[in-house]
């Protein structure tokens, strides 16, 4: 019996994902969208991205604080993202969270960093300048990838 691996139907989506984020969402794909608060960005030693945060409202999963499929776009602007699987419109981000535990002890400024959460196999990625450069680098890679590693 010979079986494909997953990558290619994972690398097939991916693309899939990339070509619907360079589009835009439209009204409708946000108004069903899960809300991701608390956000996060991180990244593999490989460079895959993903988001971490507070979910509500997704299909599948009961609300609370989850890693999303590999991000393929993000517009924190228009506080909207596209991972490999859906759409997500984006509350509040982890670094408001990280101000509102500081305020409650007592801390003025927030120190970068102030509240550690680990991920396995991922680090926080905070800067979205640098987000959207290590973003862009990874979908050139997806699109020209055939076997859909990150």
């Amino acid at each position: 019996m010979n079986k494909k691996p997953a990558q290619p139907h994972w690398a097939k989506k991916i693309r899939a994902a990339i070509k619907a984020a360079d589009g835009g969402p439209s009204e409708t794909d946000l108004a069903e969208a899960p809300v991701l608060n608390y956000w996060r960005p991180h990244m593999s030693r490989r460079g895959a991205p993903i988001l971490w945060g507070m979910v509500s409202g997704h299909p599948r999963l009961a609300g609370g604080w989850i890693t999303t499929s590999q991000l393929v776009a993000i517009d924190a602007n228009r506080a909207w993202a596209r991972t490999a699987s859906r759409w997500y419109v984006l509350g509040r981000q982890f670094s408001d969270y990280e101000r509102s535990i500081a305020m409650g002890l007592g801390v003025e400024e927030t120190p970068a960093g102030f509240v550690q959460i680990d991920v396995p196999g991922y680090r926080p990625l905070d800067d979205l300048s640098l987000l959207d450069e290590l973003l862009g680098a990874w979908r050139e890679r997806m699109v020209f990838n055939d076997n859909g590693e990150g």
